[in-house]
């Protein structure tokens, strides 16, 4: 979990430094709002996570059978003796694992970047339409809330960019 500030954590105070004296949030309104972000961020984070595992698994399992298949016909044909054949087969594993790696990288940004699209978006634009809190509001707020590697917090910089 991302270390988040304490559930005071001063946003009626915040809001007031940031020139947003129009809309200052009660204690029970910082409180939901760092339960709201608090769980749309664990959310982002796990479905990146979940993407991220199944895709390195299935790459590891599909890149493993014809390495060693390539090895076994090579052992066969006497090509290659069994010392060889193990360093070819470390070496291949190897490549395939940072393959994998790359394509679990990948996997988890398009996860975290769905979940954000079908979820997350529309639960923040439902709780920004019940608050009294505009879109940059809300953002300045999550950012001093979440470190800045946090999932969230880089969906609403992106956002805002955009």
């Amino acid at each position: 979990m991302w270390p988040m500030a304490p559930l005071g954590c001063g946003l009626i105070e915040t809001n007031r430094k940031a020139g947003m004296e129009t809309s200052p949030l009660d204690s029970g309104q910082s409180q939901e709002l760092v339960s709201l972000v608090e769980r749309l961020n664990e959310s982002l984070r796990l479905s990146g996570a979940n993407s991220a595992e199944h895709t390195f698994g299935l790459g590891c399992t599909i890149g493993l059978t014809p390495i060693l298949v390539i090895i076994l016909v090579l052992v066969i044909f006497k090509v290659v003796n069994l010392i060889l054949a193990f360093i070819l087969l470390g070496l291949a594993i190897l490549a395939m694992v940072g393959i994998a790696m790359l394509a679990a990288q990948k996997a988890r940004q398009n996860g975290m970047k769905r979940a954000y699209q079908t979820g997350v978006e529309a639960e923040i634009n439902q709780y920004l339409a019940q608050s009294s809190l505009t879109r940059s509001q809300f953002n300045l707020l999550v950012s001093r809330l979440l470190p800045e590697d946090a999932p969230l917090q880089a969906f609403l910089s992106l956002k805002e960019q955009a």
